[in-house]
């Protein structure tokens, strides 16, 4: 798998121990083939994430713990059909499982023994899980403000826990202090563009349980931001390939206490600009200050007409109540999508046959108190 930075065009020799470029320590991007999605075949193939080989590396799915085509499932909000994609009905509880088969089977086929990574607790917790059935040692440093229940997780699947107090990029802080002193390998869901290559079969299966038709438009819960581009990769792959023909509008929701890619999108900026005064936000998994992708998070939604929508934490509460009700348990992270849809709706004129799609990114389990 060849790395290389896409702002100065620096090739990575080591893929294992350059998290960032090493020029102008830019975050990495993968080279990737053409895609195909060959239809008749695919139809006679496992229903799983990795079915879709044309379009994945060669090795993708040979680290498994049974991941799965999440079921699309209609849903009323304030009278407008939407379609909910149930990624919490991933091996762990959360999408973060197609990203973390595919970087911890990277890791895995290198030889790595023990690997590091920095999480709010769901990214922390898929990573051990699929650390642990591929032999690798992990040290996962979280927030100590994080879901017990995340934080249980983790450490049921062997990984050791640090805690670390303060807010969320004090975990990073203090991961980047231990690799300095160590050899463990930065098995990152922010930096490693593996773990976004994983999630591009999110788009992938969307178009194929839509009749490989495009959605009109997909919601997404947004901190570093890996489900936005995920959807854009592979969305774009598809297009180019000629399986849709047209880009859906992506549109991203973040909680207002902890909202910088809804404030640079108001500002028109070029990147994201670290958030001058986070707050506590019940959508702790979206609580990021500065994604590490900002530039690529923007380019994504200009190229796709999209939009990005901030919600209050009432107004979460208020998504989780009204999911539950309709049969779903989501986390909080996932609940901001509920009043981003409403919000969307009152600003932009939707009709009754625009395919709307959102994505429910982690269990209610996982925070329920």
């Amino acid at each position: 798998m060849d790395l290389y930075c896409p702002q100065c065009s620096t090739s990575v020799a080591d893929p294992l121990r350059a998290y960032c470029c090493p020029s102008c320590s830019g975050p990495l991007a993968c080279r990737q083939e053409p895609a195909s999605f060959p239809k008749e075949h695919l139809a006679l193939r496992p229903p799983t994430p990795w079915r879709y080989a044309e379009a994945l590396p060669e090795w993708a799915g040979e680290l498994s713990l049974g991941e799965v085509l999440s079921p699309l499932v209609p849903f009323d909000v304030d009278g407008h059909s939407v379609l909910l994609k149930c990624d919490q009905a991933q091996p762990t509880g959360s999408y973060k499982d197609r990203g973390s088969a595919l970087l911890v089977r990277f890791l895995q086929q290198r030889g790595v023994r023990e690997a590091v990574e920095d999480s709010s607790g769901n990214a922390g917790a898929s990573i051990a899980a699929y650390a642990a059935k591929a032999g690798i040692r992990l040290k996962v440093f979280c927030p100590a403000s994080a879901s017990p229940a995340k934080l249980a997780q983790i450490t049921r699947y062997g990984a050791e826990l640090v805690r670390v107090e303060g807010a969320r990029p004090k975990a990073t802080e203090a991961l980047l202090d231990h690799i300095t002193q160590s050899d463990a390998v930065y098995a990152s869901h922010l930096w490693n563009p593996i773990f976004v290559y994983g999630i591009q079969t999110l788009a992938f299966e969307l178009v194929e349980q839509l009749n490989w038709q495009a959605p009109d438009v997909v919601f997404c819960p947004v901190g570093a931001g890996s489900i936005l581009l995920g959807l854009y990769e592979g969305f774009s792959r598809m297009h180019a390939a000629g399986a849709i023909n047209k880009l859906p509008q992506l549109v991203a929701v973040q909680a207002k206490h902890v909202a910088p890619l809804y404030a640079a999108w108001l500002q028109g900026g070029q990147d994201v600009l670290p958030f001058p005064d986070p707050q506590t936000t019940r959508a702790e998994g979206i609580a990021l200050p500065k994604p590490v992708r900002g530039r690529a998070l923007l380019t994504a939604l200009r190229a796709s007409s999209g939009d990005v929508i901030a919600v209050e934490e009432e107004e979460i509460k208020q998504g989780l109540e009204a999911l539950g009700r309709g049969g779903l348990c989501t986390e909080p992270t996932s609940a901001v999508v509920w009043q981003g849809i409403r919000t969307y709706c009152k600003k932009h004129s939707v009709e009754p046959d625009k395919k709307l799609v959102a994505i429910l990114s982690g269990h209610g389990l996982k925070g329920l108190t």
